[in-house]
């Protein structure tokens, strides 16, 4: 099991803390009565050498005695058989260890000018009893002490390991890529600079990150984005094929029926030629359609923008389709906001409004209405082109728009064009920044888009 840190410099410091209370008292019981004699031994030294300097007076003695507190006797002249007790060296003075009392004392004497003889005397069981008490007192001082540093070493031990429990949560969370913890470490030391580091660290990697994630999401947006396109242009070719494919069938029937006189009368050969002579156009209507869209999606066509008087330009466009509309007897409603300027390219707006047109043309029901509108919608300009007849079911109007789209294919040809007019309007209007649409109403379709309105002096 792994120690936490805060535990291991609790029990480091108090692993401290109780070996120098235990090295104490080894010390004291070892050393102790020896450095305590000894400064005995040298206090009573000092005592005997001012006694030596001069003559002392009791009341001298007796305060030598108190304050080094040790026994001080004052002798007459003694005999020489008991003065034979005691050996003297050149000072006249020396110590021995006598017995007193059942104790062990330690004498220091000295014979004064006078024939006096002075001793000093101190016991050498008060010397080992004092040391005693002393170890004990230091054995209870120091299990007191190991108990009252259990809070200040746990206190201590937190302050330590705080800042670094702080620093190691948030290196953490740096790993589980969580950056929104930050250090506030105020110590004034290198834990306070290396909190300001881990900062600097993890701001810069979450910036760091977040740019590599949003450039990721870039990349495989443009991957996805190239995988579709890749998808649609395959699909494109096939559809041009498929819509080549038919009129070149044609072309190759016919030609073979001519080559070989396999024709009744000439009548029956004119009629050949001309459906040859459609199919061809029709190729070649849908190579120019192509190349338009080609030019729109790559961006090759410029768009000037100027200003459009829109009614005039309705107006002329739809008078195009008055012998379309009338074989249909179908009613063309314009319904004309006058005084209308709007901003956009005028030939590529008169191919939106014509493509639009055309199709609403081929899809209104025969006796039935094509209806343009033109208003203004807050600063723009809208144009709304509805052909009654049968909706267009909801799946499948935003498929419209792309190239050789047909809602059902038993209509492929059956109204003619190529496929790609619808396409055609959405990159004009695309080029633009026009908003456009197409929408169900209750009694058909509508299609419309909205361009920038200006004033006429603008």
């Amino acid at each position: 099991m792994r120690l936490k840190m805060i535990h291991k410099v609790f029990i480091f410091a108090l692993a401290l803390v109780s070996l120098v209370i235990i090295g104490g008292i080894y010390i004291n019981n070892n050393y102790l009565e020896d450095f305590y004699s000894n400064r005995r031994i040298a206090q009573i030294k000092k005592v005997r050498e001012l006694i030596s300097k001069k003559i002392p007076t009791e009341e001298e003695l007796e305060t030598y005695a108190q304050k080094y507190n040790i026994t001080i006797n004052m002798r007459d002249k003694i005999n020489h058989r008991r003065m034979a007790r005691y050996e003297l060296d050149e000072n006249n003075e020396g110590n021995r260890l006598i017995k007193h009392r059942g104790m062990e004392h330690l004498e220091y004497y000295k014979l004064l000018p006078t024939g006096q003889l002075v001793t000093l005397m101190v016991s050498k069981d008060s010397i080992q009893s004092t040391v005693g008490i002393v170890n004990e007192f230091y054995i209870y001082e120091g299990i007191a002490i190991l108990i009252g540093s259990l809070f200040f070493v746990y206190v201590f031990s937190l302050h330590i390991t705080r800042p670094i429990m702080a620093l190691n949560s948030i290196i953490r969370g740096m790993v589980n890529m969580d950056f929104s913890y930050r250090a506030n470490i105020k110590s004034g030391d290198e834990l306070e600079e290396l909190g300001d580091n881990i900062n600097f660290l993890s701001s810069e990697l979450e910036k760091n990150i977040g740019q590599l994630k949003l450039s990721n999401m870039k990349l495989k947006d443009e991957v996805e984005k190239r995988r579709k396109i890749d998808e649609l242009r395959k699909e494109f070719i096939a559809s041009v094929t498929h819509e080549i494919k038919t009129p070149v069938t044609v072309i190759n029937t016919h030609a073979e029926m001519l080559l070989y006189d396999l024709i009744e009368n000439k009548k029956e050969g004119k009629e050949y030629l001309k459906t040859i002579m459609s199919e061809g156009n029709n190729i070649n209507t849908l190579l120019n359609e192509l190349i338009k869209l080609i030019k729109l999606e790559e961006k090759i066509v410029d768009i000037k923008i100027e200003k459009l008087e829109l009614l005039d330009l309705l107006r002329e466009e739809s008078s195009k389709y008055k012998i379309d509309l009338a074989h249909k007897n179908v009613s063309l409603i314009l319904n004309l906001e006058e005084n209308l300027i709007a901003l956009g390219d005028e030939f590529k707006i008169r191919q939106v409004v014509n493509n639009l047109l055309s199709n609403g043309v081929s899809y209104v029901e025969d006796g039935g209405e094509l209806r343009i509108n033109l208003e203004t919608i807050g600063n723009e300009a809208r144009v709304e082109i509805i052909n009654t007849g049968s909706s267009i079911p909801e799946d499948k109007l935003e498929n419209i728009w792309k190239a050789f789209y047909r809602i059902e294919e038993s209509r492929n040809r059956k109204y003619g064009g190529t496929g790609l007019g619808l396409t055609i309007v959405n990159g004009i209007l695309e080029r633009h920044g026009s908003k456009f649409g197409v929408e169900n109403v209750s009694d058909g379709v509508k299609f419309w888009f909205r361009l920038k309105k200006v004033s006429k002096e603008g």
